[in-house]
């Protein structure tokens, strides 16, 4: 899978600007708030219908103005496409494939990319709903069926909070057969593919650990089900589950067993990474776990997806810069990169963004 090009008209500080990016390395350099991150951002959104920095679609359209494009050209299995998003203010979006309309969900893997940015340590150190939504976008680029089930899953959690809440307020027994019967198949299905691909990932989680730190070390990725010390998956026991917790659910309004409330952990040589982990292993960690991301992808799909690197060089040091690089040009990965500066001691396209106003910039590089 490649990216052939991609324009944005009227998105961030962007007036009108194509790039047709390198098949293999383009460098986005310039100094700090000239626009480099908003292409990719822009990239990523085309990816999944969605910012990674806000939730707010709004703030992408270029400020004074009420609409915005994404446009992307693309090719998979040398088939080549092309991705369209209206961003309308206060109005949503629009998406179209090769010009026709789709929904967003059927958006999702078209167009597959593997994000890294500084704030991806948040996968060790932050919410586990971080962590969730990691392993549920993975899986969901490659398999239409999990993405569905996620969200059919994620509206019968809904209605039957929303059940619970309403019987409190009226005083009335709650009627949560239905809701419980969604919640367990769903629950089945995706903690089953979780697990599967979470085996898959710990397959080559230590040989891409090994390629960038050139030690031994074991890296390993563990399912934290919530209710049950090993992972289960079988639609009787969250029925149960359900129906032993039916009280408690209903004392606060909530559905406290399903895969919305489970976690990963993330070990190293056994141990808790986000506690006897360095900053520096952390980071080399989730390196690691995005190349095995795009690994799993490849041999799900056929091909790689685009990796995104936003800031790269703050986050690692050369040594691991160098085992990145070597890793990506052996497998021909296609790679945006931004930096203040080129990161990487190899050729590539460099697209400068420093030499241009920030609303100034040319409708082509």
């Amino acid at each position: 899978m490649k990216c052939l090009s991609f324009r944005l008209i009227q998105i961030r500080n962007f007036k009108d600007r194509t790039v047709e990016p390198s098949p293999a390395l383009t460098f986005f350099t310039g100094p700090n708030g000239c626009g480099k991150t908003n292409l990719l951002e822009a990239l990523y959104y085309s990816s999944v219908g969605k910012s990674f920095r806000t939730s707010n679609d709004g703030e992408i359209i270029r400020i004074g103005d009420d609409e915005g494009t994404i446009l992307v050209n693309f090719s998979v299995h040398q088939v080549e496409q092309s991705i369209k998003i209206k961003l309308t203010r206060g109005q949503g979006k629009k998406i179209f494939l090769n010009d026709t309309p789709i929904r967003r969900k059927e958006l999702m893997g078209l167009f597959r990319t593997v994000l890294f940015t500084p704030d991806e340590l948040q996968l060790i150190k932050g919410a586990p709903q971080l962590r969730r939504r990691f392993l549920d976008m993975e899986i969901s680029q490659v398999s239409p069926r999990y993405y569905e089930e996620f969200l059919r899953y994620s509206r019968a959690v809904q209605q039957r909070n929303g059940a619970l809440k309403n019987a409190l307020a009226t005083g009335k027994k709650p009627d949560l057969d239905m809701w419980d019967m969604q919640i367990a198949s769903g629950a089945s299905y995706m903690v089953k593919k979780r697990m599967e691909t979470i085996s898959r990932m710990n397959e080559t989680l230590m040989d891409m650990e090994q390629r960038l730190t050139n030690r031994r070390e074991r890296l390993e990725i563990r399912y934290n089900q919530q209710g049950s010390h090993e992972p289960r998956w079988d639609m009787e026991w969250y029925m149960e589950e359900l129906s032993r917790r039916r009280e408690e659910d209903e004392r606060f309004c909530h559905t406290s067993i399903g895969p919305h409330r489970d976690d990963l952990t993330f070990l190293l040589n056994g141990m808790d990474i986000s506690a006897y982990g360095s900053q520096g292993q952390q980071r080399t960690a989730i390196l690691s776990m995005k190349l095995s991301e795009m690994e799993f992808i490849r041999e799900e799909t056929g091909e790689y997806p685009v990796l995104i690197l936003d800031d790269i060089g703050s986050e690692l040091d050369r040594e691991r810069r160098k085992a990145l690089v070597t890793f990506l040009m052996d497998k021909e990965i296609q790679t945006l990169v931004t930096g203040t500066e080129v990161p990487f001691d190899v050729e590539g396209k460099v697209v400068d963004l420093g030499k241009y106003g920030l609303n100034e910039t040319p409708h082509q590089e």
